[in-house]
């Protein structure tokens, strides 16, 4: 059975993006320059992490030998990561106020975990609706 590793993403002012272990007796942290290579990079990290503390004897090492990421992204960053999505439209879809949504996403307010909730099921839902179409 595989362990699940949370990873808190964060894009940075330069654009770069950080990510940090949440649920993990070690700490893990790293960055990229894209998504995609925070993601490669978190995998080396952690990978390095968990071989040193093989190394000293740490208890919690062998417990680590089949992990999954799970990436979670503030919703500011995600919006800024993916500026082609209208604001309006996710705010539709979610059956929410569009002004919250865009203070969302321009950092000036924060959603409660209900509120998160209903925006990732609109976006999944966007992400289905995009999948399904053919050309």
């Amino acid at each position: 059975m595989s362990k699940k590793i949370q990873v808190y993403v964060e894009k940075s002012n330069d654009g770069s993006y950080w990510g940090t272990s949440q649920n993990y007796e070690g700490i893990v942290s790293t960055f990229g320059n894209s998504l995609e290579e925070l993601k490669q990079n978190f995998q080396t990290a952690f990978a390095d992490n968990l071989e040193i503390a093989k190394e000293i004897g740490e208890p919690y090492a062998n417990d680590y030998n089949n992990v999954e990421f799970i990436y979670k992204m503030d919703l500011s960053s995600f919006f800024n990561l993916i500026p082609e999505l209208k604001i309006s439209s996710i705010a539709k879809k979610a059956g929410l106020n569009e002004s919250l949504v865009r203070q969302y996403k321009n950092g000036l307010a924060y959603a409660s975990q209900e509120q998160t909730y209903k925006i990732q099921e609109a976006i999944h839902s966007l992400g289905r609706d995009l999948l399904s179409i053919q050309f």
